[in-house]
């Protein structure tokens, strides 16, 4: 089995998927404002950081936490129905062809995305995708949501193991595996593949994928280059370098 591992937000869709679940949830009044300002205060920071991004994960997490707390879970899966329906127009003309060559070119389509789980099912489930890992908080005894992460793929090593222990349940080769980002939080993910591929990358990740000689597209070179890279004859491991390697490239 090959895989072929997709962020969400800025790679397929063209927006934070996590803010219109936020938004959602406050027109049926279960989040504040004032609370949503927060979380789009932090994440300004976050987007902004570059090669600070770790600084800025955890305030923009845990401002999204303070956000959800004592949402229920069911509450949160209906409104991102809504939301998904009112929002999904925001997708990358880029995502449809890319998902459909992955598959016939024999590879797996993951998501693994920092947007909450509740709205990276959404998105799957528009492309029959199994394997999806977004952001999930814990509940309490009511179903209502804590403070706590189950997960929390912003973090990227935890969106790197994620994928590891994926393909490592599911027999696949890394070697041969396809990961698309566009952040520098995707570093580590990317660092993970034999077939990384920046897109519209950040400056950061931009002068990462430069010196590592990664594949660089956008939205008009995406979908042909990705083909390039799946066609069967292509399906050839290439040396991933270990996990310590990857991560001293964006290590503080």
């Amino acid at each position: 089995m090959n895989l072929a591992a997709l962020d969400i937000d800025g790679t397929l869709y063209g927006g934070t998927l996590g803010f219109a679940l936020l938004d959602e949830l406050h027109a049926c009044g279960l989040v504040s404002a004032h609370a949503i300002q927060s979380v789009r205060d932090t994440m300004r920071d976050h987007r902004g950081a570059g090669d600070r991004f770790r600084h800025t994960t955890g305030p923009a997490s845990a401002a999204y936490a303070r956000a959800m707390e004592g949402v229920r879970h069911t509450d949160a899966v209906r409104a991102s129905r809504t939301a998904w329906l009112r929002v999904r127009h925001l997708l990358l003309d880029s995502t449809a062809p890319l998902v459909d060559g992955l598959r016939r070119n024999g590879f797996t389509p993951v998501l693994l995305s920092g947007s909450p789980q509740e709205m990276a099912d959404r998105l799957a489930d528009e492309f029959g995708i199994v394997h999806r890992f977004g952001m999930r908080l814990a509940s309490d005894a009511d179903s209502a949501y804590t403070l706590r992460f189950l997960s929390l793929p912003a973090v990227p090593e935890i969106k790197a193991d994620l994928l590891r222990t994926l393909a490592a349940d599911l027999g696949a080769d890394l070697r041969t595996a396809v990961a698309v980002g566009n952040s520098a939080s995707d570093r580590a993910l990317l660092g993970a593949v034999g077939n990384p591929v920046a897109f519209e990358p950040d400056d950061a990740l931009r002068a990462l994928a430069r010196d590592k000689g990664w594949t660089v597209a956008d939205r008009h070179t995406l979908v042909p280059l990705v083909n390039a890279l799946t066609a069967p004859c292509t399906h050839r491991a290439v040396r991933v370098p270990p996990l310590e390697r990857s991560l001293h490239a964006y290590s503080s």
